[in-house]
């Protein structure tokens, strides 16, 4: 390989030296001439197969194990575009403030007031592979008229197993249990103690979750080691358990026949009405998280809890109904109610409608009361009005009232309470 500069000194040398030497040296600087510009044309091919086998070096070694390259994510142009396919964050940001008016007995009334940046939430779900996907709550709460300042705390966290299309899901880990529906269209705790569905059932516990669906049907059946013991019984024990299940269909009037629950769009929306009918059982009620914080971790015995569910709508009206109770009563040590011990039971009734007149606006009624939940602190009867603003896509404003009234041996000797309360609710 002659580089340029040498093959342009050749040239040159020919030029001043040969050519004056006559007809002979004519025709030999010819032949040198011709040769030359052969080796000119050789050194280019050679250049260019010399590019071509370092483009050939650089794709091998890219390639190598642990070199990750663009063509090696199908269906993805880059890293990051592989980790937004995979990834899925959201978040809620919730602020409010509350005027309450609490009654006592003696005709002493108690005025409140207070704002709070009730709850800052982050979720994350990631897709590993279509047989694994896990999922995560960063979750900050601060309840209105409480002083304590709480952290930003693993609220649930899981893993998911099985296929995306499937009918069967396992899922492992930190997680609310699935007892209930507990519908509400209000703002719930930490806000306002809402719905009382919420305050009797929610429990969250490290459990594992079976879970079977088919078209409109969801069954799902769990075990978990709650926090809540018997007395005299053995600790750490997996020995909570329960199910629920559930139907989510619609029905087309005009053809009389069902279709899956969210497909209204296929049919003739003014003949079709929506409805989720459930019911579900745990084997101890004491296990909710705000049953527990009233009574402690220690009962006599456990007791069980049902849970009756109903959703009904159509057009842009809609009906949420809800049952939920103990199956038998707890001792009168752990939670009495007058002479014996408490069988504690609510419902939560809640009916409305929502209307597009700027943006969609939704207003509902409830009506909700309880048994038995005197040492609990719960109303025995609850009327409230609420409305849902919807200001921008993912922002809400709500704005309600609710009028509690309790029990005659309420354990704070309440008679009745005035709450009225506003929400800037922020979802992304």
């Amino acid at each position: 390989m002659i580089p340029k500069w040498q093959t342009f000194l050749l040239i040159m040398l020919f030029t001043f030296f040969v050519y004056p030497l006559g007809e002979a040296g004519a025709e030999h600087y010819d032949e040198l001439k011709g040769e030359v510009k052969r080796l000119i044309e050789e050194n280019k091919r050679l250049m260019e197969r010399l590019k071509k086998v370092e483009r050939e070096l650089s794709a091998l070694k890219a390639k190598q194990p642990g070199n990750l390259v663009e063509e090696d994510l199908p269906g993805a142009e880059s890293l990051g575009e592989a980790v937004r396919e995979r990834v899925t964050l959201s978040g809620l940001l919730e602020f409010g403030g509350v005027y309450r008016n609490t009654s006592y007995g003696h005709k002493v009334e108690e005025e409140e007031s207070d704002l709070a940046m009730t709850t800052v939430e982050l979720d994350f779900s990631a897709q590993i592979m279509d047989w694994v996907n896990v999922t995560g709550v960063l979750l900050y709460e601060d309840p209105t008229f409480t002083p304590e300042e709480n952290s930003l705390d693993v609220d649930s966290a899981s893993i998911v197993l099985g296929h995306n299309e499937g009918p069967l899901t396992l899922t492992l880990g930190k997680v609310y249990m699935p007892f209930g529906a507990l519908f509400t269209t209000f703002p719930d705790a930490p806000l306002i103690d809402s719905p009382l569905t919420l305050l009797l059932g929610e429990a969250n516990e490290k459990a594992a979750i079976l879970e079977y669906s088919t078209g409109g049907l969801f069954i799902s059946a769990y075990a978990f080691n709650g926090d809540v013991e018997e007395r005299g019984g053995a600790e750490n024990r997996i020995d909570g358990y329960g199910f629920d299940i559930n139907f989510q269909y619609g029905f087309d009037f005009s053809q009389l026949n069902f279709y899956k629950r969210g497909e209204k769009f296929k049919h003739k929306q003014e003949s079709c009405i929506d409805f989720v009918v459930g019911a579900s059982y745990i084997s101890n009620l004491a296990d909710s998280d705000y049953i527990s914080d009233m009574i402690g971790d220690v009962v006599d015995n456990y007791v069980g809890g049902i849970d009756l569910y109903y959703h009904l709508e159509h057009r842009r009206l809609f009906l949420d109904i809800e049952f939920m109770g103990a199956t038998e009563r707890f001792s009168g040590s752990v939670l009495p109610s007058g002479n014996s011990g408490a069988r504690p039971y609510v419902w939560n009734l809640e009916a409305g409608f929502t209307y597009n007149w700027w943006k969609e606006i939704q207003v509902a009624f409830q009506w909700a009361g309880s048994h038995d939940t005197e040492s609990l602190a719960i109303p025995k009867r609850r009327y409230g009005v609420n409305l849902n603003q919807l200001l921008f896509e993912g922002v809400t404003f709500s704005l309600g009232y609710i009028h509690d009234e309790y029990h005659d041996n309420d354990i704070e000797g309440r008679d009745a309470r005035e709450l009225a309360y506003g929400q800037m609710a922020v979802a992304f």
